[in-house]
């Protein structure tokens, strides 16, 4: 049966233009202006109304309904394909069992549920369209984002600039704050760039993207851009590159990286005054040695799914007190994970990660890395970013979805590598039955002779 397609998009279904409208959802955190949620007034200091408490909550219904509805109608497709991402599905269900040691098990159901969804709806947009239409949904979704924090920028300013000190020219757009505008152009450059296949139409939304960007004012995505762009530069360098020379750069590039960041980690303070920026990186550091303490009072399971930030109730107030302002969550993805859902939950990612990982070495030695850029550069983005924010465990956040599609796609690639080597044995050994001594061999002997 044909796809029914939108009558005013006519190459795009009414099922893709409904994951595009979840993945813009998810990118703006759930955040509609002026409907919901109330956390999106938090920079500008507002006081949530009746209407974005009940805003958030019907918005975030809408979006759980409609990731039921996708997930019933191919249920058997969405079994069949839970066993390829095995870590990510235990992590998921951890933050469900969490409830059960969770300093608020009511919050904590609440919002693991939604988060799980997020996860099955990742693998779902995975398993359902192949790759093409997959960067087709998610640029329409980040174009749409785009051009609607232009028009909020311009037209209702109030809540389309950043409201934070200093930082009253910077944009925020659609977004709760201008670092999630700069991450999510960020991760558009990326969807739009690993491709590999730049039209016309293609090159107009970089310079979209590329404009906000820099508009937002975000300096830690200026930063990570960067490092975008140069592994854009290695993977093109690596599609005309022998097996035997992508191995070495394979081997190179992560090594010369590693010693990169522990050279920046060690001389942190240095930069930060050269580039006229705090040396705490506004409070983080003093965030992460408060963290630390609590990490050791509850090091195996946490404090239960999103449920150790609680303002100034519970252990949070400490660490407010701690560093003089109100802290939302740790600053640093890895250290998030481990408060919420403990060693066991750090061990889960790790193992998740890691497959993946495993799984794009190999097939980054066997062929030309266009199947995997995006899933090897989302991979990468995932480490930058939670080295200082928080992307992964927000279950209304766009990065735990696209992780659990990123895994899955490698899962598909490398089932698809492990098919093409076994026709090209069975076609080998094929060949050598058809060859002169392989006929004679295989050739029953005629009786007369014996």
């Amino acid at each position: 049966m044909t796809p029914r397609r939108a009558p005013f998009l006519p190459s795009v279904s009414l099922e893709e233009l409904g994951c595009a409208a979840l993945f813009a959802f998810f990118a703006m955190q759930g955040f509609i202006p002026g409907i919901a949620p109330s956390v999106a007034l938090e920079m500008t200091g507002s006081a949530p109304t009746g209407l974005t408490t009940i805003g958030g909550i019907l918005s975030q219904a809408a979006a759980d309904v409609f990731i039921l509805l996708l997930l019933l109608r191919r249920p058997r497709l969405l079994l069949r394909s839970i066993p390829g991402v095995p870590w990510t599905a235990a992590l998921a269900l951890l933050a469900i069992a969490s409830m059960l040691w969770s300093l608020d098990p009511l919050l904590t159901l609440r919002r693991s549920v939604p988060f799980a969804l997020a996860g099955l709806f990742g693998l779902y947009f995975a398993t359902r369209f192949p790759a093409h239409r997959q960067f087709a949904i998610l640029r329409m979704a980040m174009i749409a984002l785009a051009l609607a924090t232009i028009a909020l920028v311009v037209l209702v300013p109030s809540i389309g600039l950043d409201h934070t000190p200093g930082h009253a020219a910077d944009w925020q757009g659609v977004f709760t704050q201008k670092n999630a505008c700069g991450r999510i152009m960020v991760l558009a450059t990326a969807v739009t760039l690993f491709e590999f296949r730049l039209t016309a139409s293609r090159v107009a939304a970089l310079v979209l993207f590329a404009f906000v960007l820099v508009m937002s004012g975000s300096r830690g995505a200026w930063m990570i851009e960067a490092a975008v762009g140069l592994l854009c530069l290695v993977l093109l360098f690596a599609r005309r590159a022998s097996p035997r020379l992508r191995t070495v750069l394979g081997v190179s590039v992560p090594f010369a990286t590693g010693g990169a960041a522990v050279a920046a980690v060690a001389l942190l303070p240095h930069l930060m005054r050269i580039m006229g920026r705090d040396p705490t990186l506004s409070g983080r550091t003093a965030i992460w040695k408060q963290v630390v303490h609590f990490l050791a009072q509850r090091p195996f399971f946490g404090y239960g799914y999103d449920a150790f930030w609680r303002g100034m109730t519970g252990p949070s107030a400490q660490i407010d007190s701690a560093v003089h302002f109100i802290v939302e969550h740790a600053h640093n993805g890895f250290l998030e994970i481990g408060l919420e859902l403990g060693g066991v939950g750090l061990v889960l990612f790790a193992m998740s990660w890691l497959r993946g990982a495993r799984r794009l070495w190999a097939l980054w030695r066997s062929g030309p890395p266009d199947r995997i850029a995006f899933p090897l550069v989302f991979l990468v983005l995932l480490l930058l970013y939670d080295l200082d924010e928080n992307t992964l465990l927000i279950y209304n956040g766009l990065f735990w979805p696209l992780y659990v599609a990123a895994l899955a796609n490698i899962e598909s690639a490398a089932q698809a590598a492990r098919k093409e080597r076994g026709e090209r044995t069975s076609d080998r050994r094929h060949a050598a039955r058809c060859t002169p001594r392989g006929m004679l061999r295989d050739k029953p002997v005629p009786q007369e002779v014996l």
